[in-house]
């Protein structure tokens, strides 16, 4: 296709600067900082890879560019490039020589983009758009293994191969790693040539860098922000936690504005901060009302944002939703009529430390973040003296109340990765879900991104904006979140170029949950003048059509092996003072372990569900008798301690029936009915035993039942051994050993009086 004028006279320009360039031999003065400290670099022409290069394998390691800010300013007077080497090889890597080139023109169109930003090549890789433009060089020192190392290429602005009339747009830079060999200086010609055959290959990457934006155009762009729990809470949040959360949640709602944002609610969110009432922190209770009184548009998604996909997979008629919170609800308070506020009778939540699998603090209902000292507080300020301590407060609003929300919010799914297939809509329209929030790697579009989809309505994402924005978010590394940044930049001026119908960006909600700061990324995405803020109401309309798609069979086969085990959990509550606070709790961890943030990743899903398992044997394990290596009763008659453990994060009241195991032991009292055993903490009762023999094996038969002595949930028994005996012989020598004392005594009283008669005497 022939080149518009304009564009042909900046090629030509790029050209001759090219010439320039190479001419000169360097391109200038340049400034390198890493982590040895700074260093001066030369300019020189990258040399073009040759075919050795090409037929060296590239080693184990990961290598990431990015410009520190994704867009050059006209008046900058420099550009900075951050470089990141990571060895996640065996063997350490040599000493080598980073080289950066930019392409002279600006990428056209998804699909050119999309090549040059694959993941690190060899020397073969793909050629830069137009020219490769040489930019700098810089010595990069040895990266032992499992070791990192980074450094910052700093450019000067006239030294950059892009002038004030190149092209608008997103262009390419590539960085080329040049590893050295580790042969000795004077070393002969047979060392140096295995040296240098054994060198590892090169690595390459790009990175875009945008140029004055995208121009005179832009693209609609709207976003969905999701409101969403950190990982690190499994059921609902603790008020400490809340009050930690509602800055960074009034932030991201401040910024969300601005964008024009569809907000995605996870339903705990709400919940979390009405199940205790005024007990709440007043900024959480802020930012809850600014969600309920936005007028931005807004959707709940399933509770602890579970899957909707999986649970179609697994053949489930009906959406899982939680069944009771009321072992929240038990810590608030509410005004009752005249004003007054009762039912506040807990003053702290339950607190759960984490467990060797780490999954026991996450668990608890109300643990506190970070692990820590085990702690149930369970304190009565209740203004009610009949109030048991521990019980939900009478007025306290019901499950359907705490979950209200506001009409106009259309009920909408968000399966996990946008991916749905025809059982999830099948399930969907069964619970009256008519909407939908879909990938564009999950179905194939037509127009639009607001799209039909059969008798449904879709809104479908953009899948590569989507992963640079998670990218951005949740980067391990300054480099790798201003390499998701660039990529976000660069890929929405494309779509602007391109005269794009429109795109959707859905930030990914466990990047955004486990995020110190999500509004700094809506902030930069405000800053990109071509990315026009709009309604997804507004955006045009299209035709979709659902891809193949499914549920890994081993994230289904641990997501049916958790839901099996509910109904196992939830008879143990039988124990409980309050019996429902068993089963809330498990639908609440249950729920949360479908949470979409664990579906690209198998390998953490199976930690996650291995954790859970583990908290699950310890539920199952509920109250029971613990068990001592072994007892002996030196008496006849003595009081026996036995130790009752209670694992469930809740008070159980019990009652523990004794037996002797055999006719060596009698027992006057067997029966310990209504012993309250706090939330996991222990409570001994002493069961006096009289002992029939003087020595001997037996033991005590514990059983603990439900207070309604129905339900048996231990069984066991406590070995003893007699060695009454023991006590006689011990009985008959301390009985010798008064005898003698007393006897020495008037001996010696009796010699002592007669001393005495005979000195009285003499003095006579």
């Amino acid at each position: 296709m022939p080149l518009r004028p304009g564009l042909r006279a900046r090629s030509l320009g790029a050209w001759v600067l090219a010439a320039g360039l190479a001419i000169s031999g360097q391109v200038g003065a340049l400034a390198v900082s890493g982590d040895a400290g700074q260093s001066a670099v030369s300019g020189r022409a990258v040399p073009a890879a040759n075919d050795e290069a090409a037929d060296r394998p590239a080693p184990d390691a990961q290598l990431v560019l990015a410009p520190s800010e994704p867009v050059i300013e006209v008046g900058a007077d420099e550009v900075q490039f951050s470089v990141l080497l990571r060895n996640t090889g065996d063997a350490d890597l040599p000493a080598g020589t980073v080289s950066l080139e930019l392409g002279s023109r600006p990428v056209t169109d998804d699909d050119e983009w999309s090549a040059q930003s694959e993941e690190p090549r060899g020397a073969g890789a793909d050629p830069l758009p137009g020219t490769a433009l040489p930019v700098a060089t810089a010595e990069l020192g040895a990266t032992a293994a499992g070791e990192e190392q980074a450094l910052t290429v700093t450019v000067a602005r006239r030294d950059l191969p892009l002038d004030l009339g190149a092209v608008a747009g997103a262009y390419v830079v590539r960085a080329t790693v040049t590893f050295g060999s580790d042969a000795d200086a004077g070393a002969d010609a047979a060392a140096d040539a295995a040296a240098d055959a054994s060198r590892p290959g090169d690595l390459v990457t790009t990175s875009p860098l945008v140029w004055k934006g995208a121009g005179m155009q832009s693209v609609p762009a709207s976003v969905i922000v999701p409101f969403v729990l950190p990982s690190d809470i499994h059921t609902l949040p603790t008020r400490p936690q809340l009050e930690e959360l509602a800055p960074r949640w009034d932030r991201l709602l401040t910024a969300a504005r601005k964008a024009e944002a569809t907000l995605a609610i996870d339903p705990r969110v709400v919940i979390g901060i009405r199940a205790y009432g005024e007990e709440a922190p007043a900024a959480a209770r802020e930012v809850l009302e600014r969600l309920e009184t936005t007028t931005l548009p807004s959707f709940l998604l399933q509770f602890a944002d579970a899957d909707p996909s999986a649970q179609a997979a697994l053949g489930f008629t009906t959406l899982l939703g939680p069944t009771s919170v009321d072992f929240i609800t038990r810590f608030g308070s509410w005004p009752a009529d005249g004003g007054t506020s009762t039912g506040g009778s807990n003053v702290g939540a339950d607190q759960d430390s984490e467990a060797d699998a780490g999954e026991r603090a996450a668990d608890s209902a109300t643990h506190a973040s970070g692990g820590g000292t085990d702690q149930s507080a369970e304190t009565d300020d209740s203004s009610e003296p009949t109030e048991t301590p521990g019980d939900a407060p009478a007025n306290a609003p019901d499950l359907e109340e705490l979950s209200a929300w506001p009409a106009e919010s259309a009920p909408t799914a968000w399966p996990a990765g946008g991916r749905a297939d025809a059982a999830t809509i099948d399930l969907l329209d069964t619970a009256n879900i008519d909407r939908l929030v879909l990938s564009s790697d999950g179905v194939t579009l037509a127009g639009g991104p607001r799209a039909k989809l059969g008798e449904d309505r879709a809104t479908v994402t953009d899948a590569a904006l989507s992963d640079a924005s998670r990218v951005a978010l949740s980067a391990a590394s300054e480099t790798e979140r201003a390499s998701g940044l660039a990529d976000l930049a660069a890929r929405l001026v494309v779509d602007a170029q391109s005269e794009s119908r429109g795109v959707v960006i859905g930030l990914d909600r466990g990047a955004v949950a486990d995020s110190a700061d999500p509004a700094a990324l809506l902030d930069e995405l405000a800053d990109f003048a071509w990315a026009e803020p709009t309604a997804i109401d507004d955006q045009r309309a299209g035709k979709a059509t659902l891809q193949p798609s499914g549920t890994s069979e081993q994230r289904l086969e641990l997501l049916r092996a958790a839901s099996n085990r509910e109904g196992s959990v939830a008879e143990v509550g039988a124990v409980l003072v309050h019996p429902e606070y068993l089963g809330g709790y498990q639908r609440t961890r249950l729920l949360e372990l479908f949470a979409t943030r664990y579906a690209e990743d198998e390998a953490r899903f199976a930690d996650v569900a291995a954790s859970f398992r583990a908290r699950d044997a310890e539920l199952l394990g509920g109250v029971q008798a613990l068990s001592t290596e072994h007892i002996q009763l030196v008496g006849s008659s003595t009081r026996v301690p036995v130790q009752v453990r209670n694992a469930l994060p809740f008070d159980a009241l019990v009652t523990v029936e004794v037996q002797p195991a055999s006719a060596a032991l009698a027992i006057s009292e067997r029966t310990f009915p209504q012993l309250l055993v706090p939330a996991e903490a222990n409570e001994a009762v002493m069961v006096p035993v009289h002992t029939r023999v003087s020595s001997g094996e037996s033991g005590l038969v514990i059983g603990v039942t439900a207070a309604d002595g129905v339900h048996t949930v231990f069984t066991g028994t406590l070995p003893i051994t007699i060695r009454s005996g023991v006590e006689t012989v011990a009985f008959w020598v301390l009985g010798g050993l008064a005898v003698a004392l007393l006897g020495f005594g008037i001996v010696r009283s009796v010699h002592r009086r007669r001393r005495l008669r005979a000195a009285g005497r003499l003095a006579h």
